[in-house]
């Protein structure tokens, strides 16, 4: 069991907790009052004072609020990925692929994504002490339990390559790929004094090479992604090349973009089609 409410400093510790849970839920704006109070005592007391669910007769499991298999994993007090799946399989078993993520979206995993996919910056804790981020530092978690690791597990993909609709395809996976590259090079340009460690779009770089590898085109539509992929990539160059200049996260990013491009066997089709913003990044840095 992860939750302690008979021990009173951990008890303490958690209520103080609750301020900044408090405060991201109502940024989040869908719960009721009557919702946050059962998420309060899930949150401080765990799942056997209120379990956030309850099951007929039939054995089939009613949810008591909306999107919890977000609320499971960001307010679960373990940070252990067992853990978390053991609780999140009593509202609804079965429903995961054999690498643990989600088979749909009944949990909140699109939420999540619209949720902190701006929030680049830390920010002052509601408890006073220390700095912050939308889901206090559960955003690795969430993105690997309830996101899929590539465009391969979308069901739009599936269905747009069964029906042969390529245009589609290629806007789709143009779009899944423009809103990363987007909000990362963002994160690199505008954020460099406080940035997030925590930053979602950290732990979807598998999912953005996968549309990246799946896109069949020999130009991006979008003009603001052909800028950025250079700001993006201007940034990649510099963080790998000078780790103790900048942050952490950023050079651990770079690093990890940069493993998994080059594990990735990408068509040469891709390269062609990337070689010309890969150049401009390194002309404008000399």
């Amino acid at each position: 069991m992860s939750w302690y409410p008979d021990d009173k400093t951990w008890l303490k510790t958690r209520k103080a907790q609750w301020k900044e849970v408090k405060e991201s839920l109502q940024k989040i704006g869908l719960y009721a009052p009557q919702d946050v109070k059962l998420i309060k005592e899930y949150f401080l007391y765990g799942p056997d004072k209120e379990p956030l669910r309850t099951v007929n007769n039939y054995g089939e499991v009613r949810r008591k609020v909306r999107h919890v298999g977000m609320i499971v994993v960001w307010l679960h007090p373990s940070f252990e990925r067992s853990y978390i799946i053991e609780e999140l399989d009593k509202y609804e078993p079965g429903t995961r692929h054999p690498d643990d993520n989600v088979k749909d979206y009944y949990d909140g995993g699109e939420r999540v994504l619209e949720f902190c996919d701006r929030d680049y910056a830390t920010h002052k804790s509601a408890t006073g002490e220390g700095v912050t981020s939308f889901f206090q530092g559960k955003e690795q978690l969430l993105a690997g339990l309830l996101l899929p690791s590539s465009v391969e597990d979308e069901s739009w993909f599936k269905n747009r390559l069964k029906d042969g609709d390529e245009d589609r395809l290629k806007a789709k996976c143009e779009r899944s790929f423009r809103m990363a590259i987007n909000r990362l090079s963002s994160y690199f340009s505008k954020h460099m004094e406080n940035p997030n460690p925590n930053f979602i779009y950290r732990y979807r770089l598998s999912y953005c090479i996968s549309a990246l590898k799946n896109f069949k085109g020999s130009e991006f539509e979008a003009q603001p992604l052909k800028e950025n992929l250079v700001t993006f990539f201007a940034a990649i160059d510099k963080f790998t090349a000078s780790p103790d200049k900048y942050p952490q996260c950023f050079v651990e990013t770079a690093q990890e973009f940069t493993r998994l491009f080059n594990e990735a066997d990408l068509p040469d089709s891709v390269h062609t089609l990337l070689a010309p913003y890969i150049k401009a990044a390194k002309e404008g840095a000399d």
